[in-house]
C-alpha cells in the first residue's frame, strides 16, 4: 500500500476525532450559555458535561460483545436522577436469552426494563418491556429468577424487543444510608462466540456516535430545565412531549418543578399523599442532577415524610434549617430542579406551593 493511501486513511481517521471534539467544544459553549450567573452553577454544568461524555465514551471503550454479563451500577445523573434508587444498566443483545437472579434485601421493589435506542439519539430512550418484582413470584427469602428474552417463558420473565441493547433497574431502598441493597446477577444463556477484534470502521463511527449522544442528551435536559423554569415554584406534571425520549417506568406519574430563593426565603409545598406504591419528593441542581443526598437531606418519601395528624406533609425547601419537619437542604444552591413522583396512585394531589420568608414558613 503506498504511502499516499496510508497518510489519506490517517487523515479520514483522525478527522473523527477532531469532529468528537467539534461537537465537546460545542456543548461546553451550551453550558456556559444555559449557566445562570453563579460559579458553582457554571462549574457543575462543566462537571454534569465531563460526566455525559465519561458515560457515552464508556460505552464506546468496552468490550461490545463480553463473554459475561455484569451489571454495573453507575448512574448517569440526568434528569434528577432519584436518591432512593439505586440504578443498574447492563447490555443486551435479543439474540441471546438471560436470567437475571436475585434477593431483595432491603430494596421495597425492583423496576426492571429492557431497552432500545438511547438517551440523546433520534429515537431517544425507548421501554421494550418492564416489570416490578411486586408483579413477580417472590420466595420467602427474597429470592427470584426473572428470564428475559424476545419469547415468551413459562413464570417470570420480561420481555425484549428485536432492538433491545440495554436492561436497567432502579431498586428503591427507604432509607438508603441505613439499609443493605439487593443482590443481583445476570447471566447470558448459551455458548456465545469469542468478541472479534476491534473493527476500525465501526469504531471511527461509534467515537462520532457517542459526541452526537452527548450533545443529544445535553440539548434534552436543557430543554426540561428550561420549561420547568417557566412554572417556577409551582409543580406540574411533564408533559408527555419531554417524556417520550426517556422512558421510564409506567406505573410512575412524574410532576416537576424549579426553585430559586434567597438566603432568607424558603419554598413551603403542601399536600396529601394519595394512597399508592411509593412517592418522593426531591431537589436538585441547575442541571438536573441529584444533590449529596448522602451528607444532605435532599428528598422525602412515603416512609420518611413527617405528617400531621390530619396526614398532609408539608414539605420546606431553604438553604438553612427552619428548625423543621420535612426541611429539604439546598446544600449550597440557590436553585435548581424539583421532582415529585408518585407510584401506583389511582389519583395524584395537586400540591399547594409558595414561597415565604423563612421565619413564616410553619404558618
Amino acid at each position: 500500500m503506498s504511502t499516499e493511501i496510508n497518510e489519506e486513511k490517517k487523515s479520514a481517521e483522525l478527522e473523527s476525532w477532531d469532529a468528537l471534539c467539534d461537537q465537546l467544544r460545542e456543548a461546553g459553549r451550551r453550558v456556559m450559555e444555559a449557566a445562570p450567573d453563579d460559579a458553582l452553577d457554571r462549574a457543575e454544568g462543566l462537571r454534569y458535561l465531563a460526566r455525559l461524555v465519561a458515560a457515552f465514551l464508556g460505552g464506546v471503550t468496552a468490550d461490545s460483545a463480553p463473554a459475561r454479563q455484569v451489571l454495573v451500577s453507575r448512574p448517569m445523573k440526568v434528569g434528577l436522577d432519584n436518591p432512593d434508587f439505586v440504578y443498574y444498566r447492563a447490555s443486551l443483545d435479543p439474540n441471546f436469552r438471560y436470567v437475571l437472579r436475585g434477593e431483595l434485601g432491603d430494596a421495597q421493589f425492583l423496576g426492571i426494563g429492557a431497552f432500545s435506542g438511547n438517551l440523546g439519539s433520534k429515537e431517544g430512550l425507548v421501554r421494550d418491556g418492564y416489570v416490578e418484582t411486586t408483579q413477580l413470584e417472590v420466595d420467602a427469602e427474597g429470592g427470584f429468577e426473572l428470564g428475559i428474552s424476545t419469547e415468551e417463558q413459562p413464570g417470570n420473565w420480561l420481555a425484549m424487543g428485536p432492538a433491545t441493547n440495554a436492561l436497567q433497574v432502579r431498586q428503591v431502598l427507604l432509607e438508603r444510608r441505613h439499609q443493605r441493597p439487593a443482590r443481583l446477577e445476570l447471566e447470558k444463556l448459551g455458548e456465545s462466540p469469542s468478541p472479534p477484534a476491534l473493527d476500525p470502521e465501526r469504531f471511527l463511527r461509534s467515537l462520532q456516535g457517542a459526541g452526537g449522544l452527548v450533545a443529544g442528551t445535553l440539548g434534552q435536559f436543557l430543554g426540561w430545565s428550561q420549561h420547568f423554569q417557566g412554572h417556577k415554584h409551582e409543580i406540574r406534571p411533564i408533559p408527555a412531549e419531554l417524556m417520550a425520549f426517556a422512558q421510564g417506568d409506567p406505573n410512575t406519574s412524574y410532576n416537576y418543578s424549579y426553585w430559586e430563593l434567597a438566603e432568607d426565603e424558603a419554598f413551603v409545598i403542601e399536600f396529601t399523599p394519595p394512597a399508592c406504591e411509593y412517592w418522593n419528593l426531591q431537589i436538585g441542581n441547575h442541571w438536573l442532577e441529584s444533590l449529596d443526598f448522602f451528607h444532605h437531606d435532599t428528598h422525602v418519601n412515603h416512609h420518611t415524610a413527617v405528617a400531621d395528624e390530619e396526614g398532609r406533609v408539608r414539605v420546606i425547601v431553604a438553604r438553612r434549617d427552619p428548625g423543621l419537619p420535612n426541611w429539604l437542604d439546598t446544600a449550597g444552591h440557590a436553585r435548581g430542579g424539583l421532582a415529585l413522583r408518585w407510584v401506583g396512585a389511582d389519583a395524584t394531589p395537586e400540591p399547594v406551593c409558595r414561597v415565604v420568608p423563612i421565619s413564616e414558613a410553619s404558618a
